[in-house]
């Protein structure tokens, strides 16, 4: 088993004051126990959040933690695999965007599946059921 962390759990783990804080860091835990095999996230979605917590927390700290732990950096172990969109994935995620444009994601919702696809990963840790139908999802609360 496989899963790409996708960017509302690392935020929701990140903000204490988040509504589904609580879930994210059962499913953290879970991650570390190695109940979900190994995890992955992307650049696209490392960029979206730390943006994310800055802008909903206002806090640079809140912002450069939650980078560290998905970088491994630090005092945080180092257990997610950073993947980059690299030219098949993007071209594959411009593909995915325009053809499921009644699904409402975004496109870096895009370069997800797109990476799922491409890398041969099983599953998103995600909140978003924007995913559902499209690629398998694993919901973080039915964690821990």
């Amino acid at each position: 088993m496989s899963v790409v962390i996708n960017s509302g759990v690392f935020y929701a783990h990140a903000d204490t004051d988040a509504t589904r804080h609580d879930d994210a860091v059962r499913a953290f835990d879970a991650i570390i126990d190695g109940e979900e095999g190994q995890p992955y996230t992307s650049d696209y979605l490392y960029d979206e959040t730390v943006t994310l917590t800055l802008s909903r927390t206002g806090s640079f700290e809140r912002a450069k933690q939650v980078g560290r732990r998905i970088r491994g950096v630090a005092s945080y172990p180092d257990l997610v695999t950073l993947e980059h969109v690299d030219r098949p994935v993007f071209r594959d995620a411009v593909e995915t965007f325009e053809r499921f444009d009644d699904q409402g994601l975004s496109f870096t919702d895009a370069t997800t599946i797109a990476l799922l696809e491409k890398r041969d990963i099983d599953a998103v840790l995600s909140f978003d059921d924007d995913f559902d139908g499209i690629v398998d999802r694993v919901d973080p609360a039915e964690l821990g």
